[in-house]
């Protein structure tokens, strides 16, 4: 049961209380990164992170399903 709490939280919770801390922090900022607005950049970037987090999730989880 921690495992599958674990890896709960690691591709679903972490991703979005991410995302969402990174609207809450760049939504007033004027700069830019690599050509775009901050907050463009950093929902972006978290496109390929929550993939990488999902796939971490789906290996510590894949181990509770090969002992049952």
């Amino acid at each position: 049961m921690k495992i599958r709490l674990l890896s709960f939280c690691i591709g679903l919770v972490l991703p979005y209380i991410s995302v969402l801390s990174g609207i809450y922090y760049f939504r007033f900022s004027k700069d830019f990164i690599l050509g775009f607005p901050p907050l463009y950049f950093w929902v972006f970037l978290w496109f390929f992170l929550a993939s990488a987090c999902i796939s971490v999730a789906w290996q510590i989880d894949k181990k509770d399903y090969a002992d049952q």
